[in-house]
């Protein structure tokens, strides 16, 4: 385990670039996975919102032909 934290850091105490590169690669792919997860959301909520309108015009549709 020392030998991989030798490598992430140098005599200096700075980051390596493989490791600083590492961290922004994650930070990308995070970024972009959270993009993503709220415009499908988005898109999720609009459907479910016409379900349950239509959902309730019918019903309506069915009790007033019953009254």
């Amino acid at each position: 385990m020392s030998v991989a934290l030798k490598k992430f850091f140098s005599n200096k105490g700075q980051l390596s670039l493989e490791f600083s590169v590492l961290i922004l690669a994650v930070i990308t792919a995070a970024i972009l996975l959270g993009y993503h997860l709220i415009v499908s959301s988005k898109a999720v909520q609009e459907s479910n919102i016409d379900t349950i309108n239509n959902t309730h015009n019918t019903a309506m549709d069915a009790l007033s032909e019953v009254s």
